[in-house]
């Protein structure tokens, strides 16, 4: 596993984590925040009571309320900014400055204050007819008070909003302190993946190196083997040794480029067709023992890239065309100028899977064998240098890969 593909699985294991936490978070700091709102009214709402209880007891002694009571709330300095109406909705005095909407008194909050205009307002008159208010404040008017008082307390705009800035002060630091936890649990969870993937990979390369020599061997052998004479059984059987050789060779030089694509060679200026038609010499074993009818129309072309790249690509290619073939059918080898054609008349790949036959490890068929790095190669190696590749296939009629090498700089 890179440091990127970690980093990746970190990032997404993480966000997903965080996306909970902000949601369990967010819905606990709204009960803390709802509590601290409801809190801040209640407190400024009692501010107001021992005025309003004295206004209620002036008004209930007089019996009614004129010039002469409201001189008398002067003169004790109690609250004036209040609104009072009679018991026909009248309104006798008005020291609010505030647009009151009737209708907003039906909706007033269970301890008789709301807020209207960032102002705390109170109007304790509708709760006294329920017993469980009646002792909401010490002195309750009589049934025949037929006043409605309300009356503005402080402005508490600036002290909702520094409620709502420690709660997303608060639910941010936690936010934060979870994610830095999770992240290391992470890190300490994915540490013993991250040695087994290492230890995995070291395998890999330490087993390429031993697989190069014997593979060398067997394939100089064979080709230096003087088979005159040779039975036409024996001859079969060296031809088949000869093919099961090239086809690791195969497995090997992927397996190379998979473990060091880093040092994955120079880049030079290549002449293509020179280079395609050594490796369709290399795979005419595997095309004469599958009797596959091979058609080719090459033209001059050049691309800047490493040879031991290129090669992958286009052993590749050309193995999966013979590999995912019919007996007894084509492969069309077609160069031009700036484009690679390789079509195959095999059982070609279902439209889904398209997509999809890039990525690493991805086998759409897996009836032949293989690790699924093959074109996880190819299409990392294209990127790398600038070439297009698109997959042409409809299933049970073959499949065409088309290489656009045009703005590769070759």
């Amino acid at each position: 596993m890179s440091n990127a593909e970690e980093r990746s699985v970190i990032t997404k294991i993480l966000s997903l984590y965080l996306l909970t936490t902000f949601i369990f978070l967010s819905i606990l700091f709204g009960l803390y925040y709802n509590k601290g709102y409801d809190g801040i009214i209640h407190d400024k709402a009692n501010d107001l009571r021992e005025d309003f209880v004295g206004l209620t007891r002036i008004i209930d002694r007089s019996g009614k309320f004129d010039t002469a009571v409201f001189k008398k709330v002067q003169a004790l300095g109690l609250n004036l900014e209040f609104i009072i109406y009679d018991k026909s909705g009248k309104v006798l005095y008005d020291g609010l400055g505030l647009k009151l909407d009737k209708k907003k008194f039906k909706k007033i909050r269970k301890n008789g204050a709301y807020v209207v205009d960032g102002y705390v307002l109170i109007d304790f008159n509708p709760l006294i007819r329920y017993k469980h208010h009646k002792n909401i404040y010490p002195f309750t008017p009589p049934p025949s008070f037929d006043y409605q008082i309300v009356m503005k307390g402080a402005y508490i705009v600036p002290e909702i909003w520094s409620l709502r800035l420690m709660t997303a002060g608060l639910l941010l630091l936690c936010l934060l302190c979870v994610g830095v936890v999770a992240y290391f649990l992470l890190w300490l969870s994915l540490r013993p993946l991250k040695d087994k993937i290492t230890m995995l990979n070291r395998f890999i390369k330490d087993s390429t190196h031993e697989i190069n020599t014997p593979v060398s061997v067997i394939l100089m052998s064979i080709e230096r083997l003087g088979k005159e004479g040779l039975k036409s059984d024996d001859l079969k059987k060296i031809e088949r040794i000869h093919i099961a050789a090239k086809t690791i060779a195969n497995i090997y030089q992927n397996l190379v480029l998979y473990s060091f694509s880093k040092n994955i060679g120079q880049d030079t200026h290549i002449d293509l067709k020179e280079i395609l038609e050594q490796r369709l010499e290399f795979f005419t074993p595997l095309l004469v023992h599958k009797n596959l009818e091979l058609l080719t129309d090459l033209k001059p072309a050049s691309i800047y890239a490493s040879k031991d790249a290129l090669r992958c690509i286009i052993d590749n290619l050309l193995s999966n065309a013979i590999k995912y073939n019919k007996k007894g059918g084509k492969i069309q080898v077609t160069l031009q100028a700036s484009s690679l054609r390789i079509s195959d008349s095999g059982v070609g790949i279902d439209g889904r899977e398209i997509d999809k036959i890039f990525d690493r490890y991805r086998r759409c068929d897996t009836s032949q064998g293989g690790f699924g790095i093959g074109l996880a190669l190819v299409g990392e190696l294209c990127a790398r240098y600038g070439i297009k590749i698109t997959c042409v296939s409809k299933l049970g009629i073959g499949s065409t890969f088309i290489l656009d090498f045009d703005g590769s700089g070759a």
